[in-house]
């Protein structure tokens, strides 16, 4: 139940949020400059390259590496040109031929970093590229045996292309998942809203309808109730009852509107305190994690039937609002009895997905302090230390007696 402002967004809190885009930048940037340390005085000293040609070739597949993540194509190309150059320069020169361990290295990261950031073609591209870069070096004349390095370099660069892939793949998939995580989020917000309009259309038809039904009989009876009125003044009654009565049916009419197909004819009662346990349940049942303290304190008989749809409602947007804004969170309902006020706490952990939160204009908050306020309770929200929420509802379960309120009226 987090607020419908944005919260509980890594990185937020302090100001700065680092992208993965960059994390992986860095990383690769760090892997890059290390092969370029140990190429250029391994294809100098080891591999008797001309000292200058060295270090270009060497910072020439090195690059590749630092630019895969963002031109791939290009980083493509250079790789498997560098993959042939560095063979036909060190030609002779040593038993590990054509492919040197450097260069393989750096080849299978080339071939990883394009095969999980980008279209499977372009992985499969550069492997296909450097092994045939490989292969054309050994046209050139040499003494070395040449078919177990290239069969370990295919090997290697090939299996890393497949790793690539995989996770690319699991990338998508959970992307994937995420996306429909969000949408049925929006669902559910718009169907809670939706049902919530109903409900409170039902519930003010309930009240106002009562009260203009005592007009309705007041006016209706006060010539009976009161012989000898003047004509005028029962006059007046008559339209009084009249006006009543064509507000009743357009009431009618409203909330005959606001019913859905699947709610028409549903006469159920209210709900109350009774119900807040299988409104647990459901959440629970909706992926909630949920753990309930103190349902025991809610079979009480004698409390006041507003009270109970206010404290209903309260729990329902509190669990509503924990879905919607903070995924995947361990959330805890707790009920206190202090006499005849019940309090309730409804408090949540950090979202696990906070990417997933939808963002809200914060009705339901001010929905739950008003409902609050109609039996004379209090509602207190506020994020946690620790990143979660917490809402805390006070309601009494008894009427006021009304000497208070006359007192309160002179």
């Amino acid at each position: 139940m987090a607020r419908s402002a944005r919260r509980g967004v890594p990185g937020e809190r302090s100001g700065i949020q680092v992208k993965p885009v960059v994390w992986a930048a860095g990383v690769i940037g760090v892997l890059a400059l290390a092969l370029v340390c140990v190429a250029i005085p391994l294809n100098a000293a080891a591999f008797g390259m001309w000292v200058p040609l060295a270090f270009l070739l060497s910072v020439a597949h090195a690059g590749a590496l630092g630019g895969a993540l963002f031109y791939p194509r290009a980083a493509g190309v250079v790789s498997c040109v560098a993959v042939f150059l560095l063979a036909v320069a060190s030609a002779g020169s040593t038993d590990i031929w054509p492919v040197s361990v450097t260069t393989l290295i750096g080849q299978a990261l080339v071939v990883g970093v394009l095969g999980a950031q980008h279209a499977w073609p372009v992985g499969l591209l550069c492997w296909g590229g450097g092994v045939a870069a490989a292969v054309a070096a050994v046209l050139v004349p040499h003494e070395v045996p040449v078919s177990g390095n290239l069969v370990v370099f295919s090997s290697i660069t090939g299996g890393v292309l497949v790793v690539a892939l995989i996770v690319r793949q699991w990338q998508q998939i959970s992307a994937q998942l995420v996306q429909e995580r969000r949408l049925s989020a929006d669902e559910h917000a718009k169907r809670v809203i939706a049902e919530e309009k109903t409900r409170v259309a039902r519930e003010l038809h309930d009240v106002i309808a009562h009260s203009m039904s005592l007009i309705n009989v007041q006016a209706t009876t006060a010539q009976y109730r009161h012989p000898g009125l003047d004509a005028a003044i029962v006059a007046e009654f008559d339209e009084m009852a009249a006006a009543s009565r064509q507000a009743l049916s357009e009431m009618r009419s409203v909330l005959g509107v606001l019913r859905s197909t699947q709610t028409d004819g549903e006469l159920v009662p209210q709900p109350g305190l009774g119900r807040i346990p299988e409104l647990v349940d459901s959440a629970r049942r909706a992926g909630v994690d949920i753990t309930a303290h103190g349902v025991e304190l809610l079979a009480d008989r004698e409390a006041s039937g507003i009270a109970g749809i206010a404290a209903f409602r309260i729990v329902q947007e509190a669990l509503s609002n924990v879905t919607r804004h903070a995924p995947g969170a361990r959330t805890e309902v707790r009920f206190d009895r202090s006499g005849d006020e019940l309090t309730i706490v409804v408090r949540n952990g950090a979202p696990e997905h906070a990417a997933n939160a939808v963002q809200g204009g914060g009705h339901g908050l001010v929905g739950m302090q008003e409902r609050a306020a109609i039996v004379g309770g209090t509602v207190k929200h506020g994020h946690l230390d620790g990143g979660g929420y917490e809402v805390r509802a006070v309601l009494p379960l008894r009427e006021k007696s009304d000497e208070p309120q006359e007192q309160d009226v002179t």
